[in-house]
């Protein structure tokens, strides 16, 4: 049997950056998959978790709304873990803004 394609996407209004709802996965075009705490890193974890147990042939691709989400919602950003796969994480390299010029993380008070 030919391996099946399942899609991966984060729920949320792209108008809207405080909208988060969940990951979702969908296959043909229904939910089979869904983890909405309302922490989108936990979320993500638990995606990666949920695809590392089916590993019998489900090709899972992601959605441009997870590319949007990232661009759209601050302080967010995607690493590559020791095995290649994308891991959602807080941005916490220095000297990145959010839309309103907020630096992420929030700059340290000066020492005095």
């Amino acid at each position: 049997m030919a391996p099946t394609t399942a899609f991966v996407s984060i729920d949320y209004d792209e108008a809207d950056p405080a909208s988060y709802r969940g990951v979702e996965v969908t296959f043909d075009r229904k939910r089979i998959a869904y983890w909405g705490t309302g922490n989108p890193q936990a979320d993500w974890a638990s995606f990666r978790a949920w695809q590392d147990e089916r590993s019998f042939g489900l090709l899972v691709g992601t959605l441009s709304s997870v590319t949007h989400f990232l661009h759209d919602v601050p302080g967010w950003r995607m690493i590559e873990d020791d095995r290649g796969r994308e891991i959602l994480v807080p941005e916490d390299r220095p000297g990145f803004e959010d839309l309103n010029g907020v630096l992420i993380p929030p700059a340290a008070a000066p020492n005095m």
